[in-house]
C-alpha cells in the first residue's frame, strides 16, 4: 500500500504538470486498458487527472461491458483543480468476458479508458469439473435420502400450503408485449399506420418517464409483424451507441443484423463503404492537432476536404442501396423502424439522430416511431439552437406526434388491483389516491411497499399498521417538501387529523393536498393515526425508489447549466412579492429611516434608493439594534429593484442555510427550496444566475461567532468568484471590518426619527379624537419601526384609552388579550399559550415560529387549544396586534417588549 501511495504521488507530481502544459482536459493517469479477470469481486479504482480549473464531469460505461459493471456514486462528479479523483467501478451483473469503455465528459474535453472483462485461466476456469462431481453423488444421495425420509410423513401433511410471503412478491419492471393499461386499440391504430401511411413519415411517441412508451412500441411491432407481412422491422437503441461518432453507422450495423444480412457480401460491401464515409466525417471532426501538425496538413487540407465532400455526396446513394439491398432480401416493401431511450442520451447525440431521420433516412420506404420524453429532447434543441423555436424544429422533422394516452381512472384501478398481493390489499383506497397514473411509477411503488411491509412484520413493529406505512411511503415519493418536515416533526400527521376532527363542515384545514387527502382517507377507513411516526420514518428513508429516472443525478451533484441566464419563474417572482408585502406593507405609511451611511459620523435621513445609488457592485451590509428595521429596509429595496426589473433579488433568511457540508451555492439552493417551495433545478438555476442578488437576513441569528465568521467568509469568497452582489444584514460587529475589507457599503440604521415618529402618531390620535399625552411610552419605543407601524395599523386601540394616562404595553396586551377571546378560546387560554411561546428560547426577539411546529402545537394543547382551533387562535392573536405574520404560516411578536412582557409576567 506504500509503494501504491508513492507511486500515485509520483504520477501526481510529474504528470499532471505534463498533462496541463498539453491541454486542460481531464484524463486517466493510467493510459492503459482496465483488465478485469471474470471471478474478480472488485471494487475498482480508476485515478483521473484533471490539470485545469475545477470542473463537473459525467462518468459512463458504454458497450457491453456497462451490463457488468457500473460506476459507483453519482453520475456527474466534481473534478478539483490540478489534482486527482478517483472514479470508482462495482460488479453490476454476472461475469462474463465483455469489453467496453470508461467515458470521461467534461465542458474541457472528454477521455475514454477501454475496459475489458477476460476469462480465467484454464486452471481456474476447469477446477470446478471434479469438484463438481463430487458435489453432485453428494446431492444425489441426499436427494435419495430426502425422498426416503418424505415416504415416513404422514399423508397428512403432504398436501401443507407454502408459508405466507414465500411466492414471489416483486414485479418485473421490464416492458411488456401484453397489454395491460386499455391501450389496445391505439396500439392496432399505430400498427396500421406504420404498414399503410405513405412514408416517409416519423412517428414521435412522446410520454414522460415510466407512462409505457417502450411497451407501447413493443406491442405496435407485434401487431406489424403479424398482420403487416409487407414491413420489416428494426429495433435500436440509440443509449449504448451515444459516444459513437455518429448515429448513423450503429443503426445501420443494426438493421443488417437484425435482418439476418451479415453473410450477404452485397450488404456487407455496401456497408463498409458506408463506413468508411461515416469514420472519415467523424476522424476529422473529433481530431485534437497542434499547430505544428496544422502547417503540416495544410497542402494536404484541400485533398482531404475534396474527398470529404465528395463521400457526402454519394452517402444518400449508398443508404438507399443498402435499404433496398436489405428488404428485397427479406422479400418486403417497407421498413418499419422503432427508435427507443433516446431521451436517455446527452443533448448533442439527440439532436444528431433526429437530423440523421431527416437528412439521410427521409425516403419513401422508411417509417420511423420514435419514443422520447418531451423535455430532454426540447432541452437538447434549445441547447444546440437557441434562437430557433422548439415546435418548429420538430415539425420539421416529427411528421405524426402522437401523445401518450393518459391512463383512465377505470384501468388505473383495474392495473392497481393485479399489483396488489393480499397481503398489501387493505391500502389500495390509499394507493388509488396517492399514486400518479404513471404503470412504472405504481408497480415500483408496490414492489417496495411490499418490500418494507415484509421488512417491518420480520422486525416486529410496535402497533404496525400498513396503511400508515403506505401513508409515509406516499408522502415520500410524491411530496418531498411535507416529507421533510414530516421527518423533522413526526407528529405531523396526527395534527392534521386533529385538524380534520376540529373543523366545521365548511373548513378545509390548510395544510398540503397530498397528505390531508391521505389523512382523510385513513379517518374514513376508521385507522387510527398515530401520534408519532417515526419508526416508519426511520423503516422507509433509506428506501432506494427513484423519484424521476434512474438516471437522475443526486442534488450534491447539480450540472452547471447554462440555463442561469433563464427568466425567473412568475411562481418565485409572486412568492417573493407576497413576502415583501407582508414585510413593509402601505409604502405611503412608512418614514424615512434615520441611519450613518460609511464612515459618516452623523445620523441622517436615507431612502432605499440614496442607498442604492450609493452601493454599486460591493456588498451592502445593514447594521443596527433590533427592531431599527434593517429586515423592513431590505424589504424596500427588493420592492424596488422587482419593479425595475433589472437583477433578480432572492431574499432568505441566514437561518434557513442548513448545517451541512456542500457549497454555499448548494446550501443557498436547499434554502431557496425551503422558502419558496420551487423545484430543486429550478432553484439552482435561480442561485446561478448572473444577474442574481442575493439578500441575508439575520446574520446574528446564527448560533455562534464562529459560525457567523465562517459564513462571511464563504460570502466573501463567492462573490469574488462569481461577482454576485450580497445584501446582509447584522446586530453585532463580528462581520463589520472583514465584509468592509471585502468592499461592502456599510450602513448602520438607528430606526426612524423620533420626531417624525411622534408627529406621524401625534396626527393619528388627534383623528381619532385621543390626546398624546395620555400614552405613556417606553423610552426610544415609537423609534422602532415594528413599534409604530403597530401603533398605527389599526385604530381601534385609540377609542379604548381610557381617560388617564396609561402604561402602554400591559394595558395594550391585556386590552387585545380580551377583544380576542371568543367562544372557541379564552383570554386566559390565549395569555397561557403566550407565556409558553415567550418563555421557550427558540422565540427570543426577532425569533418566528411556525403554527405547524411541535413544540407551538404542545404549547397550544397544555393552554387547552388544539387541531384547527391552534389556526383560528393565531390569526385572532394577529388580528390584535400582538402576533405578526412573517411568512405562511409563521409569526413573531411584534416587538420585543410584548415578548418580555408574556416572558416576565406570572399568570394571574
Amino acid at each position: 500500500m506504500a509503494a501504491a501511495g508513492l507511486l500515485r504521488m509520483v504520477l501526481v507530481t510529474i504528470l499532471v504538470p505534463v498533462l496541463a502544459a498539453m491541454t486542460a482536459a481531464p484524463a486517466f493517469l493510467d493510459s492503459g486498458s482496465l483488465t478485469i479477470p471474470v471471478g474478480e469481486k472488485g471494487p475498482w479504482r480508476v485515478a483521473v487527472a484533471n490539470p485545469g480549473p475545477a470542473v463537473d464531469a459525467q462518468v459512463r460505461l458504454t458497450g457491453p461491458v456497462a451490463k457488468v459493471l457500473a460506476v459507483s456514486g453519482p453520475a456527474v462528479v466534481r473534478l478539483p483543480a490540478g489534482g486527482v479523483t478517483d472514479i470508482v467501478l462495482r460488479r453490476a451483473g454476472p461475469g462474463r468476458a465483455v469489453a467496453g469503455e470508461l467515458v470521461l465528459v467534461a465542458e474541457s474535453g472528454l477521455a475514454r479508458k477501454q475496459v475489458r472483462i477476460t476469462e480465467a485461466s484454464w486452471l481456474a476456469r476447469y477446477w470446478a469439473v471434479p469438484v463438481g462431481g463430487v458435489l453432485l453423488l453428494l446431492v444425489a444421495a441426499g436427494v435419495a435420502l430426502v425422498m426416503r425420509r418424505r415416504r415416513l410423513v404422514p399423508e397428512a401433511t403432504q398436501g401443507a400450503p407454502a408459508a405466507p410471503g414465500q411466492e414471489e412478491f416483486t414485479h418485473s419492471d421490464e416492458p411488456v408485449e401484453a397489454d395491460g393499461l386499455g391501450r389496445e386499440e391505439y396500439v392496432r391504430e399505430l400498427a396500421m399506420l406504420a404498414g399503410s401511411a405513405a412514408p416517409p413519415l416519423v412517428v414521435g411517441v412522446f410520454g414522460e418517464w415510466g407512462t409505457g412508451k417502450t411497451s407501447l412500441l413493443k406491442q405496435v411491432r407485434k401487431v406489424v409483424e403479424t398482420e403487416h407481412p409487407h414491413c420489416a422491422h428494426v429495433w435500436f437503441d440509440p443509449w449504448p451507441h451515444q459516444y459513437d461518432g455518429n448515429p448513423v453507422l450503429p443503426l445501420l450495423h443494426g438493421m443488417v443484423t437484425q435482418l439476418g444480412l451479415t453473410r450477404r457480401e452485397d450488404v456487407r460491401r455496401t456497408l463498409r463503404t458506408i463506413s468508411e464515409v461515416l469514420g472519415s466525417l467523424v476522424l476529422t471532426a473529433s481530431l485534437r492537432i497542434s499547430v505544428t501538425d496544422v502547417r503540416k496538413s495544410l497542402d494536404s487540407y484541400d485533398e482531404t476536404n475534396f474527398r470529404v465532400r465528395s463521400e457526402r455526396t454519394r452517402l444518400d446513394e449508398h443508404l438507399g442501396t443498402l435499404i433496398a439491398q436489405a428488404l428485397r432480401a427479406r422479400g418486403k416493401s417497407r421498413l418499419v423502424v422503432f427508435i427507443d431511450d433516446l431521451d436517455r442520451c446527452d443533448g448533442e447525440q439527440i439532436t444528431a439522430l433526429l437530423e440523421a431521420l431527416k437528412l439521410h433516412f427521409n425516403r419513401d420506404n422508411c417509417v420511423f416511431f420514435l419514443a422520447v420524453a418531451k423535455e430532454p429532447l426540447i432541452s437538447a434543441v434549445r441547447s444546440k439552437y437557441q434562437d430557433m423555436p422548439v415546435d418548429n424544429y420538430l415539425d420539421k422533422i416529427v411528421q405524426f406526434p402522437f401523445e401518450m394516452p393518459r391512463l383512465p381512472d377505470p384501468a388505473f384501478h383495474d392495473y392497481l388491483d393485479s399489483l396488489l398481493r393480499e397481503q398489501i390489499r387493505p391500502a389500495r383506497d390509499l394507493l388509488a389516491i396517492g399514486l400518479p397514473r404513471n404503470p412504472r411509477t405504481v408497480k415500483r411503488f408496490v414492489n417496495v411497499l411490499i418490500l418494507q411491509d415484509r421488512v417491518a412484520r420480520a422486525r416486529g413493529l410496535a402497533d404496525y399498521d400498513l396503511c400508515i406505512l403506505a401513508a409515509v411511503l406516499l408522502i415520500r415519493d410524491a411530496d418531498k417538501d411535507f416529507y421533510d418536515r414530516l421527518s423533522g416533526d413526526s407528529t405531523l400527521l396526527n395534527r392534521i387529523a386533529e385538524d380534520l376532527e376540529t373543523a366545521s363542515t365548511d373548513q378545509l384545514p390548510d395544510w398540503n393536498p397530498l397528505p390531508l387527502g391521505i389523512v382523510r382517507c385513513l379517518l374514513g377507513m376508521k385507522r387510527a393515526v398515530p401520534g408519532d411516526v417515526s419508526s416508519y420514518i426511520d423503516l422507509v428513508k433509506a428506501s432506494p425508489l427513484p423519484r424521476q429516472s434512474d438516471e437522475v443525478a443526486p442534488e450534491e451533484s447539480l450540472p452547471r447549466d447554462p440555463v442561469s441566464g433563464a427568466v425567473p419563474s412568475s411562481v418565485f417572482l409572486e412568492r417573493l412579492g407576497r413576502r415583501v408585502d407582508l414585510v413593509v406593507g402601505e409604502e405611503g405609511e412608512l418614514l424615512p429611516s434615520l441611519a450613518r451611511v460609511g464612515p459618516e459620523p452623523q445620523a441622517r435621513r436615507v431612502t432605499p434608493e440614496e442607498v442604492m445609488g450609493l452601493w454599486r457592485n460591493e456588498g451592502l451590509l445593514l447594521t443596527g439594534a433590533r427592531g431599527s428595521g434593517k429586515t423592513t429596509f431590505c424589504a424596500r429595496i427588493i420592492r424596488r429593484l422587482l419593479a425595475q426589473g433589472g437583477a433578480t433579488p432572492v431574499y432568505l433568511p441566514v437561518r434557513s442555510l442548513r448545517e451541512r457540508s456542500g457549497t454555499l451555492e448548494l446550501r443557498l439552493t436547499h434554502a431557496v427550496v425551503d422558502q419558496y417551495r420551487l423545484s430543486l433545478s429550478e432553484a439552482f438555476s435561480l442561485v446561478i444566475r448572473e444577474n442574481v442578488l442575493c439578500v441575508l437576513d439575520g446574520l446574528d441569528e446564527l448560533p455562534s461567532p464562529s459560525a457567523r465568521a465562517s459564513l462571511v467568509q464563504e460570502l466573501l469568497m463567492w462573490q469574488g468568484q462569481t461577482g454576485t452582489r450580497v445584501i446582509v444584514t447584522d446586530t453585532g460587529r463580528i462581520a463589520h471590518d472583514r465584509l468592509v475589507r471585502g468592499g461592502f457599503t456599510v450602513v448602520e440604521l438607528l430606526g426612524v426619527p423620533e420626531v417624525d415618529a411622534a408627529a406621524r402618531l401625534r396626527r393619528h390620535l388627534t383623528a381619532h379624537g385621543a390626546d398624546y399625552g395620555r400614552l405613556r411610552l417606553p423610552e426610544g419605543f415609537i423609534r422602532s419601526p415594528e413599534a409604530l407601524a403597530m401603533l398605527l395599523a389599526s385604530s381601534s386601540w385609540i377609542d379604548d384609552l381610557p381617560p388617564d394616562p396609561v402604561d402602554f404595553i400591559p394595558w395594550y396586551v391585556n386590552r387585545a388579550l380580551r377583544r380576542c377571546a371568543t367562544e372557541e378560546f379564552t383570554a386566559d387560554q390565549l395569555a397561557e399559550a403566550l407565556r409558553g411561546l415567550a418563555r421557550d428560547p427558540k422565540h427570543g426577539p426577532g425569533e418566528t415560529f411556525s403554527s405547524e411546529a411541535a413544540g407551538v402545537r404542545s404549547v397550544f394543547r397544555q393552554s387547552g387549544l388544539r387541531g384547527i382551533e391552534v389556526t383560528g387562535a393565531l390569526r385572532a392573536l394577529v388580528e390584535a396586534g400582538l402576533l405578526k405574520e412573517a411568512g405562511e404560516d409563521t409569526y413573531r411578536f411584534c416587538h420585543e417588549l410584548i415578548l418580555e412582557h408574556f416572558a416576565r409576567r406570572s399568570p394571574a
